[in-house]
């Protein structure tokens, strides 16, 4: 399995030294669940932790120590909590009462900054961008959460996305590459919740058809229960639950599957990203862990309202 790089920021548990060096301090059984991790699921056989690691190896490493403290064990099983507990924390959803979108960043990370301020200047792709890519529990995330100080809800809705010249449009007409996916594309054209979802779920990641799902007939949002009218769920959403067990065939791919299952919004997205095209990985990871077709973070946040 091919490592994306993307995933570091993520799941980084981390923190540079003052040397410049990632520093970690793990114990021994700690250090002995990283390396068991890194050979089972990466193939890795890393002996020595604290010698110098390519980028792969490094984003390998971050990512079995989050996984490793988990729990006893590094166990997801043991220390998921349970469904009816969402993890959004109270901080994320206090935070448009917190910040203001002329706030300055806080200057910790020039590309997180960079990010804060098109946040904060009314930039939806930046504020989820932003989202995905700040370290848990920080002022990044806040910020992000709150579109940039602004509410708790879909960026994209809330502050608008401009479409490039010669992007889709509602009436933009189906690719004609297959005919069960250009009927569900017409579907979600004509302003069906349905279609649009079950297109997003049985498109290949990144295509036209995804794309078109995703925005909900190219209308700006990805939440198209807020804007269209809401006509069912899509038929694959019914064939998923949150508590279903993982395929069982990729180790890392089946950790993300139990995460996400569990309400970890990072986790979900990560999923649908990286999972091969048109696995159940992927339609567990955009749905929500079996819930919904929309952005996790937020669908998480309003069960818990």
């Amino acid at each position: 399995m091919v490592l994306p790089f993307a995933l570091s920021c993520s799941y980084r548990s981390t923190a540079n030294d003052q040397t410049g060096q990632v520093a970690r301090d793990l114990d021994a059984s700690e250090e002995r669940c990283v390396q068991d991790r890194l050979l089972k699921g990466w193939g890795l056989d890393l002996v020595d932790l604290a010698v110098d690691l390519n980028p792969e190896e490094e984003i390998a490493v971050d990512m079995a120590i989050e996984l490793c403290r988990l729990g006893p064990g590094g166990s997801p099983q043991e220390s998921l909590i349970p469904n009816d507990q969402p993890q959004v924390s109270e901080n994320l959803l206090r935070s448009p009462t917190v910040f203001d979108p002329t706030d300055q960043a806080p200057g910790e990370d020039p590309l997180l900054d960079a990010l804060w301020f098109a946040c904060g200047d009314g930039d939806a792709i930046s504020c989820d961008e932003l989202f995905y890519s700040a370290p848990r529990d920080s002022t990044y995330e806040q910020f992000a959460f709150s579109c940039g100080g602004r509410k708790n809800m879909d960026c994209s809705l809330l502050l608008g996305r401009e479409q490039p010249e010669g992007a889709l449009t509602s009436l933009t007409p189906p690719p004609g590459e297959d005919e069960d996916l250009d009927r569900w594309w017409s579907l979600c054209a004509e302003g069906s919740t349905r279609a649009c979802g079950e297109l997003r779920l049985i498109a290949p990641n990144q295509s036209l058809y995804a794309q078109f799902g995703m925005s909900c007939g190219a209308r700006g949002t990805s939440y198209c229960a807020l804007i269209l009218d809401d006509d069912g769920e899509p038929p694959t959403l019914r064939s998923l639950t949150p508590d279903q067990n993982p395929p069982g065939q990729d180790q890392l791919l089946d950790q993300l599957w139990e995460l996400c299952g569990s309400r970890d919004a990072r986790a979900c997205r990560d999923l649908s990203k990286f999972a091969p095209i048109d696995s159940l990985y992927m339609q567990f990871g955009v749905s929500c862990g079996g819930r919904a077709v929309a952005p996790c973070a937020r669908l998480f946040a309003d069960l818990k309202a």
